[in-house]
């Protein structure tokens, strides 16, 4: 996927995704300045750790956390280990989550990788563990028939049962609600005789958990039941919705695991306004391996840049400008059609954002502080999870400030009644 060389190219190039191939990687991805990356932390933690580690991985939405699971995954000795990286979003309901879903899942996905790499189990563990599972989930033998017939795996059958049925979620949380516990010691009999076939120790990196769709859905997945999450016997990564970082109880969370590793986006400018030679220096980067800079106006990459501050943002806003760039019939790139990329995102957040939304955001603009307590804590987690508040991480410490695209309504809402 060579850099774009017109304006088509270019459309096709920005996408928000994760880079997933080896070839994509290649091409786009640039590695943030720093002494030790968070992809190469993982890496080292747990190519070193004697135990079974379990760790946090925390970034905001659109940071890059897949893209690195992606690169950690290839990262580790195949030779030693075993990788299972999926991503609830793909299997689970995430409007109707719950600890119980969750770990049905992560068992099926164990089973899965030893029937992928033929890794014979002790019959009696899979047996077992498959009996159990159509039991809770009350499946019957031919609703297995039938969609085996369309070439789905058991766990794809059980999975997607559970995804797309109400009554069959039900159905299971009752089932679990006493025997969890039993669930959990099925996954590691899995894990532990996978090990022992295989010679190669099991690491399951768990995507989107970060994308809980409600603050108190995901407190109570890791405040509620985080003990839980300690007892595969396996390394595992979780994923963690960053905005819980903020809640006084993450501390007592955090101790309990052996990690916590931090993929922060990268400032544009340092907290007292000074430009960040280095963050502008990592989004131009990224910009330049996507596409030809001839393709720009002069001044159109440093103008996404400043306003943007988001590694998903600014890619996004230069999709849409390559696109309002060719309804017009340009071959560059224009200054306005960025601009007109920006107002188009900013108009969004403005209708979204409330008085009160707004009044925080100018006291965070202000003292460059997000961490607090009190009455105004669970406000300031909202603005953090939709990305209207940023925090950021330098040479001198951490410290967040509003969305750069905001900037231009400061003085606005400054003024509003």
């Amino acid at each position: 996927m060579p850099r774009a060389k017109d304006l088509k190219e270019a459309y096709n190039n920005f996408y928000v995704e994760p880079l997933k191939e080896d070839q994509e990687i290649a091409d786009f991805y640039v590695e943030r300045p720093g002494s030790v990356s968070p992809m190469l932390d993982l890496r080292d933690r747990i190519q070193l750790a004697s135990r079974r580690e379990k760790y946090l991985f925390l970034g905001f939405r659109g940071s890059g956390k897949s893209t690195e699971l992606y690169r950690l995954e290839a990262a580790l000795d195949k030779s030693r280990f075993l990788v299972v990286n999926y991503s609830i979003r793909d299997d689970l309901n995430l409007s109707d989550f719950d600890f119980r879903d969750f770990f049905v899942s992560m068992a099926l996905k164990v089973y899965d990788i030893a029937m992928v790499e033929g890794i014979a189990l002790r019959h009696d563990i899979e047996k077992d563990f498959l009996d159990f599972t159509k039991r809770i989930t009350s499946i019957t033998e031919e609703e297995i028939a039938s969609k085996s017939s369309a070439g789905l795996s058991l766990s794809k059958i059980i999975i997607s049962k559970v995804s797309r049925e109400a009554t069959t979620r039900q159905c299971l949380r009752m089932e679990l609600d006493q025997k969890i516990s039993d669930l959990i010691q099925r996954l590691n009999w899995l894990i532990l005789n996978i090990e022992e076939k295989s010679g190669k120790e099991l690491v399951i990196l768990v995507d989107d958990l970060d994308k809980l769709t409600r603050g108190q859905q995901s407190e109570e997945f890791f405040y509620k039941n985080y003990q839980l999450l300690l007892e595969p016997s396996c390394f595992v990564v979780y994923t963690f919705p960053i905005p819980l970082a903020f809640h006084p109880q993450y501390e007592n969370v955090r101790h309990a695991f052996d990690g916590d590793v931090f993929l922060l986006q990268m400032p544009v400018r340092k907290r007292n306004g000074e430009p960040h030679t280095e963050g502008r220096q990592f989004y131009s980067d990224v910009i330049s391996r996507r596409i030809e800079l001839n393709l720009l106006d002069e001044n159109v990459l440093e103008q996404a840049i400043m306003f943007t501050g988001k590694l998903s943002e600014l890619v996004e806003v230069m999709k849409e400008a390559s696109l309002n760039a060719f309804r017009k019939g340009q071959t560059r790139i224009s200054n306005n059609d960025v601009a007109s990329a920006l107002e188009k995102l900013r108009k969004t957040y403005d209708r979204t954002l409330t008085e009160a939304h707004k009044k925080k955001l100018l006291e965070i603009n202000i003292c460059k502080e997000a961490r607090e307590e009190g009455p105004d804590s669970v406000l300031t987690r909202e603005l953090l999870f939709s990305l209207t508040a940023v925090e950021y991480e330098d040479e001198e410490g951490r410290w967040c400030e509003i969305d750069p695209m905001l900037l231009p309504l400061v003085d606005k809402w400054s003024h509003s009644p």
